[in-house]
Protein backbone atom coordinates (compact mmCIF):
# COMPACT_ATOMS: atom_id res chain seq x y z
CA UNK A 1 0.00 0.00 0.00
CA UNK A 2 1.67 3.27 -0.98
CA UNK A 3 2.31 5.71 1.77
CA UNK A 4 0.79 9.03 2.17
CA UNK A 5 3.89 10.73 0.57
CA UNK A 6 4.04 8.36 -2.29
CA UNK A 7 0.25 8.91 -2.97
CA UNK A 8 0.93 12.83 -2.53
CA UNK A 9 4.06 12.93 -5.30
CA UNK A 10 1.92 10.83 -7.44
CA UNK A 11 -0.68 12.96 -7.80
CA UNK A 12 1.88 16.04 -8.72
CA UNK A 13 2.14 14.70 -12.83
CA UNK A 14 -1.89 15.13 -12.69
CA UNK A 15 -2.12 18.55 -11.03
CA UNK A 16 0.52 19.88 -13.70
CA UNK A 17 -1.66 18.62 -16.08
CA UNK A 18 -4.61 20.14 -14.28
CA UNK A 19 -2.70 23.35 -14.47
CA UNK A 20 -1.75 23.54 -18.30
CA UNK A 21 -5.15 22.44 -18.99
CA UNK A 22 -6.97 25.29 -17.26
CA UNK A 23 -8.31 28.43 -19.06
CA UNK A 24 -6.17 30.96 -20.28
CA UNK A 25 -5.83 34.56 -18.59
CA UNK A 26 -8.14 35.69 -21.71
CA UNK A 27 -6.91 39.05 -21.09
CA UNK A 28 -8.72 42.22 -23.08
CA UNK A 29 -6.78 43.17 -25.77
CA UNK A 30 -8.99 45.46 -27.73
CA UNK A 31 -12.48 47.36 -27.55
CA UNK A 32 -13.55 48.40 -30.69
CA UNK A 33 -17.47 50.34 -30.81
CA UNK A 34 -19.43 50.48 -33.81
CA UNK A 35 -23.06 52.02 -34.59
CA UNK A 36 -24.92 49.93 -37.28
CA UNK A 37 -27.54 50.75 -39.38
CA UNK A 38 -30.30 47.52 -39.04
CA UNK A 39 -33.19 47.73 -40.86
CA UNK A 40 -34.82 51.65 -40.85
CA UNK A 41 -32.64 52.25 -37.43
CA UNK A 42 -29.67 53.40 -37.51
CA UNK A 43 -28.30 53.73 -33.87
CA UNK A 44 -27.65 50.40 -32.81
CA UNK A 45 -24.21 50.46 -30.68
CA UNK A 46 -22.55 47.81 -30.28
CA UNK A 47 -18.91 46.80 -29.52
CA UNK A 48 -16.56 43.54 -30.56
CA UNK A 49 -13.86 42.88 -27.71
CA UNK A 50 -11.13 40.81 -28.61
CA UNK A 51 -8.69 39.09 -25.86
CA UNK A 52 -5.19 38.14 -26.45
CA UNK A 53 -6.15 34.33 -27.26
CA UNK A 54 -8.08 36.10 -30.26
CA UNK A 55 -11.23 35.46 -29.13
CA UNK A 56 -13.81 38.02 -29.50
CA UNK A 57 -17.17 38.81 -28.22
CA UNK A 58 -20.23 41.04 -29.05
CA UNK A 59 -22.08 43.22 -26.75
CA UNK A 60 -24.70 45.82 -27.62
CA UNK A 61 -26.12 48.99 -25.36
CA UNK A 62 -28.35 49.99 -27.88
CA UNK A 63 -31.00 52.87 -26.34
CA UNK A 64 -32.16 55.67 -28.63
CA UNK A 65 -31.72 58.60 -28.92
CA UNK A 66 -28.49 58.58 -27.12
CA UNK A 67 -25.51 57.38 -29.86
CA UNK A 68 -22.22 59.33 -29.47
CA UNK A 69 -22.01 59.78 -25.50
CA UNK A 70 -22.48 55.53 -25.39
CA UNK A 71 -19.84 55.34 -27.62
CA UNK A 72 -18.00 57.86 -25.92
CA UNK A 73 -18.11 55.71 -22.75
CA UNK A 74 -17.07 52.69 -24.22
CA UNK A 75 -13.73 54.18 -25.21
CA UNK A 76 -13.27 55.81 -21.74
CA UNK A 77 -13.76 51.95 -20.83
CA UNK A 78 -10.40 50.75 -22.70
CA UNK A 79 -8.70 52.54 -19.52
CA UNK A 80 -9.93 50.43 -16.94
CA UNK A 81 -10.42 47.36 -19.17
CA UNK A 82 -7.85 46.65 -21.43
CA UNK A 83 -5.33 44.34 -19.71
CA UNK A 84 -8.03 42.86 -17.33
CA UNK A 85 -8.89 39.09 -17.43
CA UNK A 86 -12.06 38.34 -19.49
CA UNK A 87 -13.37 35.73 -17.38
CA UNK A 88 -14.20 38.48 -14.26
CA UNK A 89 -17.01 39.74 -14.91
CA UNK A 90 -18.65 40.46 -12.05
CA UNK A 91 -15.66 42.40 -10.62
CA UNK A 92 -14.87 44.39 -13.98
CA UNK A 93 -18.84 45.26 -13.55
CA UNK A 94 -18.10 46.77 -10.50
CA UNK A 95 -14.94 48.61 -11.50
CA UNK A 96 -16.95 51.08 -14.37
CA UNK A 97 -20.05 51.04 -11.81
CA UNK A 98 -17.50 52.46 -8.39
CA UNK A 99 -14.54 54.43 -11.29
CA UNK A 100 -17.90 56.16 -13.00
CA UNK A 101 -20.11 56.54 -10.78
CA UNK A 102 -20.18 60.44 -10.76
CA UNK A 103 -20.82 59.89 -14.25
CA UNK A 104 -23.98 57.12 -13.69
CA UNK A 105 -26.89 57.77 -15.96
CA UNK A 106 -28.51 56.04 -18.98
CA UNK A 107 -25.73 56.44 -21.15
CA UNK A 108 -22.82 54.94 -19.36
CA UNK A 109 -25.48 51.91 -18.46
CA UNK A 110 -25.79 51.37 -22.11
CA UNK A 111 -21.97 51.57 -21.92
CA UNK A 112 -21.58 48.76 -19.59
CA UNK A 113 -24.49 46.88 -20.80
CA UNK A 114 -21.92 46.75 -24.13
CA UNK A 115 -19.21 45.54 -21.95
CA UNK A 116 -20.85 43.05 -20.12
CA UNK A 117 -22.69 41.37 -22.53
CA UNK A 118 -19.30 40.83 -24.21
CA UNK A 119 -17.52 39.40 -21.45
CA UNK A 120 -20.24 36.93 -21.26
CA UNK A 121 -20.11 36.40 -25.02
CA UNK A 122 -16.26 35.62 -24.57
CA UNK A 123 -16.38 33.34 -21.50
CA UNK A 124 -18.74 31.09 -23.72
CA UNK A 125 -16.57 30.89 -26.82
CA UNK A 126 -13.72 30.08 -24.62
CA UNK A 127 -15.33 27.36 -22.65
CA UNK A 128 -17.50 26.42 -25.75
CA UNK A 129 -20.91 26.59 -24.18
CA UNK A 130 -23.98 28.77 -24.75
CA UNK A 131 -23.63 31.50 -21.71
CA UNK A 132 -27.10 30.38 -20.53
CA UNK A 133 -24.98 27.07 -19.08
CA UNK A 134 -22.69 29.94 -17.57
CA UNK A 135 -25.92 31.44 -15.83
CA UNK A 136 -27.31 28.24 -13.71
CA UNK A 137 -28.53 26.18 -16.75
CA UNK A 138 -31.77 26.09 -19.32
CA UNK A 139 -35.43 25.96 -17.21
CA UNK A 140 -37.26 27.04 -20.31
CA UNK A 141 -36.87 25.57 -23.40
CA UNK A 142 -39.05 27.76 -25.12
CA UNK A 143 -39.66 30.75 -24.57
CA UNK A 144 -42.95 32.93 -24.70
CA UNK A 145 -43.04 35.83 -26.77
CA UNK A 146 -45.67 39.10 -27.34
CA UNK A 147 -45.86 40.81 -31.02
CA UNK A 148 -45.06 44.68 -30.72
CA UNK A 149 -47.03 47.38 -32.61
CA UNK A 150 -48.69 44.62 -35.53
CA UNK A 151 -52.21 46.14 -35.51
CA UNK A 152 -50.65 48.71 -37.86
CA UNK A 153 -52.34 52.02 -39.25
CA UNK A 154 -55.82 50.65 -38.70
CA UNK A 155 -59.40 53.01 -38.05
CA UNK A 156 -60.03 53.43 -34.00
CA UNK A 157 -62.86 51.11 -34.04
CA UNK A 158 -63.68 47.91 -31.86
CA UNK A 159 -64.47 46.31 -35.56
CA UNK A 160 -61.12 47.00 -37.06
CA UNK A 161 -59.11 45.63 -33.87
CA UNK A 162 -61.03 42.53 -33.72
CA UNK A 163 -60.07 42.00 -37.50
CA UNK A 164 -56.75 42.71 -36.99
CA UNK A 165 -56.32 40.68 -33.87
CA UNK A 166 -58.13 37.36 -35.70
CA UNK A 167 -55.05 37.84 -38.56
CA UNK A 168 -52.70 38.19 -35.74
CA UNK A 169 -53.75 34.99 -33.79
CA UNK A 170 -54.00 33.20 -37.26
CA UNK A 171 -50.32 34.08 -38.13
CA UNK A 172 -49.69 32.32 -34.84
CA UNK A 173 -49.45 34.99 -32.01
CA UNK A 174 -51.23 34.56 -28.38
CA UNK A 175 -50.19 38.19 -26.95
CA UNK A 176 -49.02 41.62 -28.36
CA UNK A 177 -48.85 45.19 -27.23
CA UNK A 178 -49.16 48.73 -28.19
CA UNK A 179 -49.06 52.22 -27.17
CA UNK A 180 -53.28 53.20 -28.35
CA UNK A 181 -53.29 56.03 -26.72
CA UNK A 182 -51.33 58.44 -29.29
CA UNK A 183 -49.20 61.37 -28.49
CA UNK A 184 -47.64 62.26 -25.95
CA UNK A 185 -50.41 65.10 -23.05
CA UNK A 186 -49.53 68.62 -22.00
CA UNK A 187 -47.30 69.14 -18.88
CA UNK A 188 -50.70 68.00 -17.40
CA UNK A 189 -49.90 64.89 -18.48
CA UNK A 190 -54.17 64.72 -18.68
CA UNK A 191 -55.80 61.80 -20.70
CA UNK A 192 -58.65 63.72 -22.86
CA UNK A 193 -62.14 61.66 -22.30
CA UNK A 194 -62.70 61.30 -25.97
CA UNK A 195 -58.87 59.36 -26.17
CA UNK A 196 -59.91 57.49 -23.21
CA UNK A 197 -63.47 56.20 -25.11
CA UNK A 198 -61.36 55.19 -28.34
CA UNK A 199 -58.89 53.01 -26.52
CA UNK A 200 -61.87 51.79 -24.48
CA UNK A 201 -63.35 50.56 -27.80
CA UNK A 202 -59.72 49.47 -29.32
CA UNK A 203 -59.46 47.17 -26.11
CA UNK A 204 -62.57 45.86 -26.55
CA UNK A 205 -62.20 44.74 -30.02
CA UNK A 206 -58.89 43.17 -29.20
CA UNK A 207 -60.91 40.78 -26.52
CA UNK A 208 -63.58 39.97 -29.10
CA UNK A 209 -61.47 39.23 -31.50
CA UNK A 210 -58.99 36.96 -29.37
CA UNK A 211 -61.00 35.66 -26.03
CA UNK A 212 -57.64 33.58 -25.31
CA UNK A 213 -55.04 36.38 -26.14
CA UNK A 214 -53.27 38.08 -23.88
CA UNK A 215 -53.51 41.93 -24.62
CA UNK A 216 -50.39 44.09 -23.44
CA UNK A 217 -51.41 47.45 -23.21
CA UNK A 218 -48.48 50.23 -23.18
CA UNK A 219 -48.49 53.94 -21.90
CA UNK A 220 -45.23 54.96 -22.00
CA UNK A 221 -45.12 57.00 -18.57
CA UNK A 222 -47.48 60.06 -20.04
CA UNK A 223 -49.79 60.36 -17.48
CA UNK A 224 -50.46 61.37 -14.01
CA UNK A 225 -52.20 59.53 -11.04
CA UNK A 226 -56.12 60.73 -12.09
CA UNK A 227 -55.93 59.66 -15.86
CA UNK A 228 -54.00 56.34 -14.64
CA UNK A 229 -56.79 55.54 -12.51
CA UNK A 230 -58.88 56.01 -14.93
CA UNK A 231 -57.38 53.87 -17.84
CA UNK A 232 -56.76 51.14 -15.20
CA UNK A 233 -60.73 51.16 -14.48
CA UNK A 234 -61.84 51.65 -18.53
CA UNK A 235 -59.68 48.26 -19.27
CA UNK A 236 -60.34 46.18 -16.34
CA UNK A 237 -63.06 44.39 -17.69
CA UNK A 238 -60.87 43.24 -20.87
CA UNK A 239 -58.64 41.56 -18.54
CA UNK A 240 -55.44 43.22 -20.12
CA UNK A 241 -52.17 40.94 -19.24
CA UNK A 242 -50.26 43.58 -17.91
CA UNK A 243 -50.80 47.54 -18.17
CA UNK A 244 -47.20 49.31 -18.82
CA UNK A 245 -45.54 52.33 -17.42
CA UNK A 246 -49.43 54.80 -16.55
CA UNK A 247 -47.36 57.26 -14.73
CA UNK A 248 -43.58 57.92 -14.94
CA UNK A 249 -41.49 55.16 -13.38
CA UNK A 250 -39.78 57.78 -11.04
CA UNK A 251 -42.35 57.91 -8.63
CA UNK A 252 -42.67 54.68 -7.48
CA UNK A 253 -45.15 55.91 -4.82
CA UNK A 254 -47.74 57.14 -7.70
CA UNK A 255 -47.38 53.20 -9.31
CA UNK A 256 -47.72 51.71 -6.20
CA UNK A 257 -50.72 53.66 -5.65
CA UNK A 258 -52.43 53.13 -9.05
CA UNK A 259 -50.84 49.15 -8.67
CA UNK A 260 -53.18 49.28 -5.20
CA UNK A 261 -56.00 50.22 -7.10
CA UNK A 262 -56.82 47.91 -9.59
CA UNK A 263 -56.61 44.02 -10.92
CA UNK A 264 -54.91 44.55 -13.95
CA UNK A 265 -51.14 43.80 -13.36
CA UNK A 266 -48.35 47.21 -13.44
CA UNK A 267 -45.37 46.71 -15.68
CA UNK A 268 -42.33 48.91 -15.51
CA UNK A 269 -38.66 48.56 -15.97
CA UNK A 270 -37.54 49.38 -19.08
CA UNK A 271 -36.04 53.14 -17.84
CA UNK A 272 -34.17 52.31 -14.78
CA UNK A 273 -30.42 51.45 -14.37
CA UNK A 274 -29.23 48.42 -12.68
CA UNK A 275 -30.46 45.98 -9.88
CA UNK A 276 -30.41 48.86 -7.47
CA UNK A 277 -32.90 51.15 -9.16
CA UNK A 278 -35.39 47.70 -8.80
CA UNK A 279 -35.40 47.74 -4.93
CA UNK A 280 -37.92 50.86 -4.45
CA UNK A 281 -40.29 49.37 -6.82
CA UNK A 282 -39.92 45.83 -5.05
CA UNK A 283 -40.08 46.62 -1.69
CA UNK A 284 -43.41 49.01 -2.14
CA UNK A 285 -44.91 46.62 -4.61
CA UNK A 286 -45.57 49.28 -7.75
CA UNK A 287 -45.33 46.52 -9.74
CA UNK A 288 -46.18 43.13 -10.75
CA UNK A 289 -43.97 42.75 -13.88
CA UNK A 290 -41.05 43.92 -14.42
CA UNK A 291 -39.23 45.13 -17.50
CA UNK A 292 -35.29 45.24 -17.31
CA UNK A 293 -33.57 46.05 -20.51
CA UNK A 294 -30.28 44.50 -20.83
CA UNK A 295 -29.12 47.08 -22.53
CA UNK A 296 -29.62 50.13 -20.62
CA UNK A 297 -30.02 47.94 -17.34
CA UNK A 298 -26.23 47.06 -17.54
CA UNK A 299 -26.18 43.55 -19.18
CA UNK A 300 -26.50 40.46 -17.83
CA UNK A 301 -25.14 40.58 -14.64
CA UNK A 302 -27.52 42.83 -13.49
CA UNK A 303 -30.33 41.43 -14.56
CA UNK A 304 -30.22 37.99 -13.13
CA UNK A 305 -30.07 40.00 -9.67
CA UNK A 306 -33.12 41.84 -10.78
CA UNK A 307 -34.62 38.57 -11.57
CA UNK A 308 -34.03 36.73 -8.18
CA UNK A 309 -34.83 39.93 -6.32
CA UNK A 310 -38.30 39.93 -8.16
CA UNK A 311 -38.56 36.24 -7.45
CA UNK A 312 -38.67 36.23 -3.55
CA UNK A 313 -41.50 38.62 -3.71
CA UNK A 314 -43.19 35.55 -6.46
CA UNK A 315 -43.15 38.90 -9.35
CA UNK A 316 -42.39 38.12 -12.77
CA UNK A 317 -39.94 39.04 -15.60
CA UNK A 318 -40.76 40.30 -19.33
CA UNK A 319 -37.25 41.61 -20.60
CA UNK A 320 -37.90 44.66 -22.57
CA UNK A 321 -36.21 44.04 -26.19
CA UNK A 322 -36.90 46.87 -28.71
CA UNK A 323 -33.13 46.32 -29.38
CA UNK A 324 -30.90 44.70 -31.87
CA UNK A 325 -30.04 41.15 -32.49
CA UNK A 326 -27.27 41.09 -29.76
CA UNK A 327 -29.31 42.34 -26.92
CA UNK A 328 -31.79 39.94 -28.35
CA UNK A 329 -29.57 36.62 -28.06
CA UNK A 330 -28.64 38.17 -24.28
CA UNK A 331 -32.01 38.74 -23.22
CA UNK A 332 -33.20 35.28 -24.40
CA UNK A 333 -30.04 33.37 -22.54
CA UNK A 334 -30.67 35.10 -19.69
CA UNK A 335 -34.61 34.42 -20.07
CA UNK A 336 -33.53 30.90 -20.34
CA UNK A 337 -32.00 30.68 -17.05
CA UNK A 338 -34.43 32.44 -14.61
CA UNK A 339 -37.61 30.67 -12.78
CA UNK A 340 -39.51 33.31 -13.12
CA UNK A 341 -39.30 34.64 -16.79
CA UNK A 342 -42.73 35.25 -18.29
CA UNK A 343 -42.69 37.09 -21.24
CA UNK A 344 -40.58 38.93 -23.65
CA UNK A 345 -40.64 41.41 -26.70
CA UNK A 346 -40.16 40.15 -30.01
CA UNK A 347 -38.74 44.17 -31.00
CA UNK A 348 -37.34 43.88 -34.59
CA UNK A 349 -36.82 39.99 -35.40
CA UNK A 350 -39.92 40.00 -37.08
CA UNK A 351 -39.45 43.03 -39.29
CA UNK A 352 -35.32 41.82 -40.09
CA UNK A 353 -35.76 37.91 -39.85
CA UNK A 354 -33.04 38.03 -42.43
CA UNK A 355 -30.68 39.82 -40.98
CA UNK A 356 -31.25 37.60 -37.76
CA UNK A 357 -31.26 34.45 -39.60
CA UNK A 358 -27.65 35.53 -40.69
CA UNK A 359 -26.17 36.74 -37.58
CA UNK A 360 -27.58 33.50 -35.38
CA UNK A 361 -24.99 30.62 -35.73
CA UNK A 362 -27.88 28.36 -35.76
CA UNK A 363 -30.18 30.44 -37.63
CA UNK A 364 -33.04 32.28 -36.36
CA UNK A 365 -35.40 29.99 -34.68
CA UNK A 366 -38.63 31.85 -34.01
CA UNK A 367 -42.56 32.52 -34.64
CA UNK A 368 -45.06 34.74 -33.27
CA UNK A 369 -45.34 33.11 -29.84
CA UNK A 370 -41.84 31.23 -29.09
CA UNK A 371 -38.92 31.43 -29.50
CA UNK A 372 -36.07 28.47 -29.06
CA UNK A 373 -32.75 29.31 -27.12
CA UNK A 374 -29.06 29.03 -28.69
CA UNK A 375 -26.97 25.96 -28.44
CA UNK A 376 -23.90 27.66 -29.82
CA UNK A 377 -20.85 28.74 -28.06
CA UNK A 378 -21.50 31.82 -26.61
CA UNK A 379 -24.55 34.21 -27.21
CA UNK A 380 -24.73 32.19 -30.27
CA UNK A 381 -24.71 35.71 -32.73
CA UNK A 382 -21.71 36.98 -34.45
CA UNK A 383 -21.61 40.08 -36.74
CA UNK A 384 -18.81 39.23 -39.62
CA UNK A 385 -16.57 41.91 -41.13
CA UNK A 386 -18.51 41.96 -44.06
CA UNK A 387 -21.65 42.51 -42.38
CA UNK A 388 -19.97 45.39 -40.31
CA UNK A 389 -18.90 47.20 -43.21
CA UNK A 390 -22.06 46.66 -44.95
CA UNK A 391 -24.38 47.93 -41.78
CA UNK A 392 -22.02 50.67 -40.29
CA UNK A 393 -24.26 53.57 -39.72
CA UNK A 394 -21.22 55.91 -38.53
CA UNK A 395 -17.73 55.51 -37.13
CA UNK A 396 -17.27 54.24 -33.53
Amino acid sequence: MPTRRQFLFSALPLCAEARAAAPASLKIRRIDPVVLRIGGRPNIVCARVETEDGIHGWGEGTSPPSVEPIVGHVNEFKKLLIGQSAWDIEKLWHRMYVECENLLGGALYSAMSIIDIALYDIAGKKLGVPVYKLLGGKVHDKLRIYTSYRWGNIPRTAEAYAGRTRELIAEGATAGKFDPFGAYPGPDRQLPTRTLNEVREMIRGIREGGPEFDICVEAHGKFNAASAGRIARALEPFDPFFLEEPVPPEDVDAMAEVQRATSIPIATGEGLFSHYAFREVLQKRAARILQPDVARAGGITPLKKIAAMAQTQYVTIAPHNPNGPVCTAASIHLAASIPNFLIMEEGGAWREREIYNAVFAEGWKGDSARWSVPEAPGLGVDLSPEFVREHRAKAG
